[in-house]
């Protein structure tokens, strides 16, 4: 009696068939599309529900934007020029946490959401309401020498919130949203029309399945290699020229560039003791472990810092003026 070879492959083997190879086809072309409107999706069309997630609640209430704050932000909007139509597309509301949050873009009738934090309101460490700041759901010791690093750290003068919200309009006047969208949708495309490629040219359905498995792993990691370089490339090139425009609207800008990231960089210090995290580094830097997802604030602060010298340096080689 003549036994009939036993199959192998199991259920990877229905993916060398053409109905399971068209399947594959189908499924990369909604994961291409997926990609890239899970990152558009929020910016967009979903933007009312990504601000509501991440908007500061006080007793099931919404926070207003104080006077004051919003006063500033015409201020930076003033400052930066920005015409009377793209400002309705610039729309505060107060965020969790000491850090600005951008969402969105001008560049599209969805407007942006700009999320201000609490601390913009106050003027000097005796507004600050200490019994309701937490940080990650913990009681921070105010009494510490961490804890009053903080309390200096999160009072802004004038100037320095009025130039922080400058650098968060300039990031919400940019391509990001788009271009983050774009990103992960081109590296995954990448890898699967390289993958489709070399599985027929070199006829891979016809080998052991390792040798496919450690193909995809590659291409895989490659894929996903590509798309953060590109994202965070584009990130930290956008950092040093949003930095580069603000540093040319004259000397108290420059200043309050250096004192703000500086006070940026005292707070991540006392918050990474107050934590007992790395989620910082020692010098207050983000710690993003082997990626770079943005400038780093000491490059930013040491940026402005130069810019001061400069404009000192100018200002003392200029002869006195005599008087009339």
């Amino acid at each position: 009696m003549h036994i009939a070879p036993k199959s192998s492959g199991g259920f990877f083997a229905y993916f060398k068939t053409e109905p399971g190879r068209r399947l594959v086809f189908y499924t990369a072309g909604a994961t291409t599309i997926g990609l890239f409107v899970g990152n558009f999706l929020p910016h967009t069309f979903g933007l009312k529900y990504y601000r509501d997630f991440v908007q500061c609640y006080q007793h099931g209430v919404e926070r207003p934007v104080p006077e004051a704050v919003k006063k500033r932000l015409e201020q930076a909007l003033d400052k930066l020029q920005v015409e009377p139509f793209e400002r309705k597309f610039v729309k505060p509301f107060t965020v969790f946490g000491f850090d600005l949050f951008q969402a969105g873009t001008t560049k599209f009738r969805f407007g942006s959401a700009l999320g201000i934090p609490v601390n913009y309101a106050y003027d000097s460490p005796a507004e600050i309401k200490r019994p309701d700041i937490r940080f990650r759901d913990k009681q921070i010791n105010w009494s510490s020498p961490s804890g009053k690093l903080l309390e200096q750290a999160i009072v802004l003068t004038e100037d320095e919130q009025v130039f922080g919200l400058s650098k968060a309009i300039l990031q919400l006047q940019t391509y990001r949203v788009l271009l983050n969208s774009i990103f992960p949708t081109v590296s995954f495309l990448m890898v699967y029309t390289i993958g489709h490629y070399l599985n027929l040219r070199l006829n891979l359905f016809a080998r052991h399945g390792s040798v496919r498995f450690v193909l995809y792993s590659i291409l895989g990691l490659f894929g996903v290699g590509s798309w953060t370089f590109m994202k965070d490339f584009n990130q930290v090139s956008t950092d040093a020229e949003i930095d580069k425009k603000l540093a040319t609207l004259g000397p108290q800008f420059v200043a309050a560039g250096a004192s703000f990231y500086d006070k940026h960089l005292k707070k991540n210090i006392a918050l990474r003791e107050l934590i007992g995290d790395n989620t910082y580094t020692a010098l207050g830097n983000e710690n993003y472990m082997l990626r770079q997802k943005s400038m780093p604030l000491t490059a930013r602060k040491s940026f402005f810092l130069e810019k001061l010298q400069e404009l000192h340096k100018t200002q003392a080689q200029q002869p006195p003026t005599e008087s009339q």
